[in-house]
């Protein structure tokens, strides 16, 4: 079951008085977000893709695309369990832009294709890489499970 938000500039959300909406907090990188729902606060982890982290090369510019990407626009949650860290697993949608999907065309995250399938995605990093968008500029850029397996303990929470 999805769940909607509405998301302004300021990253806060408009409640019905009927049921509470849960709210779009925080964008942590650009594969996780912060989510507030009634009293619970949770991460939700972006399914089918990997971006670079925070310290890494393109990870600050992967986090605002990302945000720009949902910034006064209606958010909707697809959840699909958790993650070995706690996480929510899923997908994100910005004005019914999967963002996830968003990600990977303008070569702002890698598709993860140790835990997807999804040959679209396959194919949008295809061509952000002949195209050298994003990440892609550089010749051989280090992807974000080899840089936290030899970075990863300088920058455990990175928030």
């Amino acid at each position: 079951m999805a769940k909607h938000l509405l998301v302004s500039g300021t990253l806060l959300a408009l409640c019905s008085p009927l049921m509470a909406t849960p709210v779009l907090e925080k964008v942590i990188d650009g594969d996780t977000v912060q989510i507030q729902d009634q009293d619970r606060h949770y991460r939700l982890r972006l399914l089918d893709i990997d971006a670079p982290e925070l310290h890494q090369a393109f990870g600050k510019h992967s986090r605002r695309t990302l945000m720009q990407l949902c910034a006064n626009k209606t958010v909707s949650i697809t959840t699909q369990g958790l993650d070995p860290y706690g996480r929510q697993l899923g997908y994100l949608y910005c004005d019914g832009t999967e963002a996830n999907q968003s990600q990977i065309a303008p070569g702002m995250a890698w598709f993860n294709d140790r835990y997807s399938k999804r040959t679209a995605l396959q194919t949008l990093q295809r061509q952000a890489q002949a195209q050298g968008l994003g990440l892609w500029q550089s010749a051989h850029p280090m992807p974000p499970w080899q840089w936290r397996k030899l970075y990863g303990q300088h920058y455990r929470h990175q928030d």
